[in-house]
C-alpha cells in the first residue's frame, strides 16, 4: 500500500509539538507549588512577627533574667564596659527575676558582646517596692524583659532622661506576682528581646572597682566638692547654669550634647560632693573662653587634662574633668589611675 507523503509528515511533527507542551506543564506547575509555598512561609513569619511585637501601651513590667541566673544587672549607663577596661557603666544594683520595674524609656548604645551589631537596644527603668533600692533608676539590656512584659516607651533623650532623674522617685506597688520558673518562649524573639552578654554573675551589692595596675580597690572616702564656674570677663567667676556639669561613661568633652549615650543622667551643680575614685587623662578642658582674651587675667580661669572618676551618693559613676571641682580638688588628690 503507498504511503501518503503528506501523512507521513504529520506523524514526524506530532512527537515535536509534545515536548514544549509537556515542559511548560511542568513549569506551569512548579510556579503554582512556589507560589503556594511561599504564600505559608509568609503566613507563618507574619504569625512569628505578631507575636513577638510589643502591644502594651502601659503598665509595670516584670523582669526576668535572659541567661537563667535569677538575677538582672541594673548599670549606671546603656552599655557594658569596654573589652579590656574595668570601668565604664557600672552595676549600681541587681535586680532578681520577678521584680517589677517601670519602663521610662530606650536608646541604642554600644554593641553587646555576643550580640549582632544591631542588636543594642537598652531600657531606663525604676525598679519597684520589691527591689533592693527602690526607685533607684538604671539600665536594663533589652533581653531582660521578656517581650510579652514590654511596653511602648519614648527614645531616652537627655531632656527626658534629666527630667526623670531630677523628678522624685516614684513608689511602685508590685501589680504582678513574680513569673514562675523561666520556659522556653515558643515564639523565636526579636533582636531585643533575646541575647548572651559578657557579664559574668556578680554578688548582691555592686562589684568593687579596680584599677589597671593593682587589682581590686578598698572604697576610697575622698570627696571633692563641684565648682561648675566659668569666667566672666576679666576678674568674675559667673555658675554656669546654661551647661550644667555631669558625669560621663568617658573622660571627653561634649559627649552630653553629642554623644547621648555617654551622659550619665542627672545634672550637678556647685557645691554638690561626690567620692573620687581614681584619675585618667581625657579631653582638654578649660573654664574660659579660649577666643576671648578678656578673661586672660582672670584669676579663676583654669585648664586641664586630667579627669576624676566620681561615684554620686545615689551609686551613679562617670568622669568629671577637674575643671568643675573646687580649686583644691584638682590636683589629683593621689588618687590611682583608672
Amino acid at each position: 500500500m503507498p504511503v501518503s507523503p503528506a501523512s507521513n509528515t504529520r506523524r514526524g511533527i506530532r512527537p515535536l509539538f509534545l515536548v514544549p507542551l509537556v515542559l511548560v506543564a511542568a513549569l506551569i506547575g512548579y510556579l503554582i507549588a512556589t507560589s503556594n509555598h511561599d504564600d505559608a512561609t509568609s503566613t507563618s513569619d507574619a504569625k512569628v512577627a505578631g507575636a513577638a511585637k510589643v502591644t502594651r501601651d502601659s503598665g509595670d513590667s516584670v523582669l526576668r533574667s535572659h541567661d537563667g541566673s535569677g538575677a538582672v544587672n541594673l548599670r549606671s549607663c546603656p552599655g557594658l564596659p569596654t573589652a579590656g577596661q574595668t570601668t565604664g557603666c557600672d552595676i549600681i544594683d541587681r535586680l532578681s527575676d520577678g521584680t517589677v520595674v517601670t519602663m521610662e524609656c530606650w536608646i541604642d548604645s554600644g554593641a553587646v558582646p555576643g550580640r549582632a551589631d544591631t542588636d543594642r537596644r537598652w531600657f531606663l527603668v525604676t525598679p519597684g517596692s520589691g527591689a533592693p533600692h527602690p526607685g533607684r533608676r538604671g539600665y536594663v539590656f533589652s533581653a531582660e524583659i521578656p517581650v510579652e512584659e514590654q511596653v511602648r516607651t519614648p527614645w531616652c533623650s537627655t531632656d527626658l532622661i534629666n527630667e526623670l532623674i531630677t523628678e522624685p522617685e516614684p513608689v511602685i506597688s508590685p501589680s504582678k506576682s513574680p513569673p514562675a520558673a523561666a520556659t522556653p518562649s515558643a515564639v523565636s524573639p526579636t533582636p531585643s528581646s533575646s541575647a548572651v552578654i559578657a557579664d559574668p554573675p556578680t554578688a548582691e551589692t555592686p562589684v568593687p572597682e579596680t584599677t589597671a595596675d593593682s587589682g581590686p580597690v578598698a572604697p576610697t572616702t575622698i570627696t571633692v566638692t563641684v565648682d561648675n564656674r566659668v569666667t566672666n570677663g576679666p576678674t568674675q567667676m559667673r555658675e554656669d547654669t546654661d551647661h550644667p556639669a555631669y558625669l560621663s561613661t568617658r573622660p571627653v568633652k561634649k559627649c552630653k550634647a553629642q554623644q547621648p549615650t555617654c551622659n550619665v543622667p542627672g545634672d550637678l551643680t556647685s557645691g554638690d560632693r561626690l567620692i573620687a575614685v581614681c584619675q585618667t587623662s581625657g579631653d582638654r578642658i578649660t573654664n574660659g573662653e579660649d577666643r576671648n582674651p578678656d578673661d586672660d587675667n582672670n584669676r579663676g580661669l583654669d585648664e586641664s587634662t586630667l579627669w576624676y572618676r566620681l561615684r554620686a551618693p545615689d551609686g551613679r559613676t562617670g568622669y568629671l574633668s577637674v575643671i568643675w571641682l573646687a580649686g583644691s580638688d584638682r590636683g589629683g588628690l593621689g588618687l590611682p589611675t583608672c
